[in-house]
């Protein structure tokens, strides 16, 4: 009759035996069965960054199949494709472009840069409310114009010129003042609001009449009368540093009486030479 010991060591070693041979067919079935880390995914044409090289392959390899899963960010990524879990937001971008045309990060949504290649002229408002993308600031020039009108894709800043096509005249001062969209005027431009009649009142394309040089302007007297009603001497006293091409001498270049241009005798409107306000 064998002893306990016996038996007990008999046991042993079958069972010893019996696992051994288990871990050897699993051993096996590994060898022939590439896990994941010796696979070269580059050979599949899509590489695996970001959050897909950390991604479980079974999250994109439905039901194990490998051949025919597509590379398509948009054929995953959108809602009930059963496959990703994020999908473009109810607030993007409307565009049927391709993910990777803009976002160009495996790893994060952010920093996309969106290709402008296939918007449609005059369309930017679609996107550019404030809404979708930004929109235009509180103190955008006053325009129903498209942003390409003024604005390239490139950045926003600086514009091209402002067309002023539709502009209803004498409303420059919407914009031409400080803190308005437009340049306002400098500090050493003609003081037309106090030595022009009705100065205050007057736009300025009364006198400037390029939309592309301010420079070019020819000055509107606006039926100024001099000797009190609105000084010439202001402007065009030898002395004075306002901007313009006028002619600037002293008040009493050729009478020692005259107390403006106007009462000299000489200038007109009260004088007789020169045609009126524009060849002294």
């Amino acid at each position: 009759m064998r002893s306990i010991h016996t038996v007990r060591m008999w046991r042993f070693h079958l069972v010893a035996a019996v696992a051994a041979a288990a871990l050897a067919h699993a051993s096996a079935c590994v060898a022939q069965q590439p896990g994941r880390g010796s696979f070269d995914h580059l050979r599949t044409s899509f590489p695996l960054t970001g959050v897909h090289a950390v991604t479980p392959c079974e999250t994109c390899h439905i039901a194990g199949r490998m051949a025919g899963t597509p590379r398509q960010c948009e054929f995953c990524h959108r809602a009930g494709s059963g496959i990703a879990s994020t999908f473009k937001p109810p607030k993007h971008v409307p565009t049927n472009e391709p993910c990777q045309n803009c976002h160009r990060s495996a790893a994060t949504w952010l920093g996309a840069r969106y290709s402008h290649v296939s918007a449609a002229p005059g369309t930017c408002m679609s996107c550019h409310n404030g809404s979708f993308a930004n929109g235009k600031p509180a103190k955008h020039v006053v325009t129903a114009q498209s942003c390409d009108g003024c604005h390239r894709t490139v950045a926003w800043l600086p514009a091209t010129g402002f067309s002023h096509t539709g502009v209803v005249p004498g409303t420059c001062g919407t914009c031409h003042v400080p803190g308005g969209p437009g340049l306002a005027k400098p500090a050493n431009h003609i003081p037309h609001e106090t030595q022009l009649t009705a100065g205050a009142s007057m736009g300025c394309d009364r006198c400037h009449k390029s939309t592309t040089s301010f420079a070019i302007e020819t000055m509107d007297h606006n039926n100024t009368q001099g000797n009190g009603a609105g000084f010439c001497r202001g402007c065009h006293a030898t002395g004075t540093s306002y901007l313009g091409n006028m002619q600037k001498k002293s008040v009493t270049h050729q009478s020692s009486t005259a107390t403006d241009c106007s009462q000299s005798g000489c200038h007109r409107p009260l004088g007789n030479q020169g045609s009126t306000y524009r060849s002294w």
